[in-house]
């Protein structure tokens, strides 16, 4: 990778408004692959050129062009990463397949070492899942005391709702994808709190107080209208074109 390469590709990302993270996220790899691009230190595989033109609306000519000649290009070349032998659980089949687990995913190479297929783990989403398994048993202990405390073991229930609310609004902040956020469990958890809990046990709001289930379908219309003024509809799109040719 060229120096001149290099640099046009931070600018085409800055230019599309995308972060090194979510570059790496559409391309299924590391950030710091996609960093390690952008300083010159390595070089995409064809693959990922062809997915870095689609994802830019250019093509490979505009994307690989350079004013360089032969030999500094052969100068800046770097080695092919190779994959990390130090840290992570590595298995080798039979045939000379390899699967390599480490903290940023799981990745498979053929016999050759070329990457065949790659998941990347979401640091960020593991950790809710572990928040949100704590605020479940969080969740457990508050209905034991206000069961026994306050005698509410006939409505108490609806608590269990929190955690997923609480986590799905951090998911949502996360992907940066309202849609993530769990609006059913909100509806409901809203429907049986006015109905059961706020009013007391003899309150009668079951009939005006379903209403709030509207909630749910005006809320994922408003999301789309959002999505498509901004223009995320395209860009998932986009996403979709670059699995394919991955």
């Amino acid at each position: 990778m060229t120096i001149e390469i290099a640099d046009r590709l931070i600018k085409l990302r800055k230019k599309n408004g995308y972060s090194q993270e979510e570059v790496a996220d559409k391309l299924g790899l590391s950030r710091q692959a996609v960093s390690k691009w952008e300083r010159a230190e390595a070089s995409p595989d064809t693959d990922n050129l062809i997915c870095l033109a689609k994802l830019y609306g250019i093509s490979l000519d505009e994307l690989l062009s350079t004013d360089d000649d032969i030999e500094t290009i052969v100068k800046e070349q770097v080695k092919k990463e190779e994959p990390n032998e130090k840290e992570g659980i590595h298995l080798i089949d039979d045939e000379g397949n390899k699967m390599s687990i480490t903290d940023d995913g799981v990745t498979c190479y053929d016999e050759k070492g070329n990457i065949v297929k790659r998941k990347n783990i979401n640091k960020k989403l593991a950790i809710l899942g572990a928040v949100e398994g704590g605020l479940f048993v969080l969740a457990i202990v508050g209905y034991i005391l206000l069961g026994t405390l306050l005698n509410m073991w006939w409505n108490a229930w609806i608590i269990f709702f929190i955690p997923e609310i609480i986590c799905s609004i951090a998911r949502a902040i996360v992907k940066k994808d309202a849609n993530m956020f769990n609006m059913t469990f909100t509806a409901i958890f809203t429907f049986f709190f006015l109905c059961m809990v706020l009013p007391g046990k003899d309150a009668n709001l079951w009939h005006p107080m379903w209403l709030v289930f509207l909630s749910i379908p005006v809320y994922h219309v408003i999301i789309g209208v959002i999505h498509k003024i901004t223009g995320r509809n395209i860009q998932e799109e986009k996403k979709g074109e670059i699995k394919d040719v991955q």
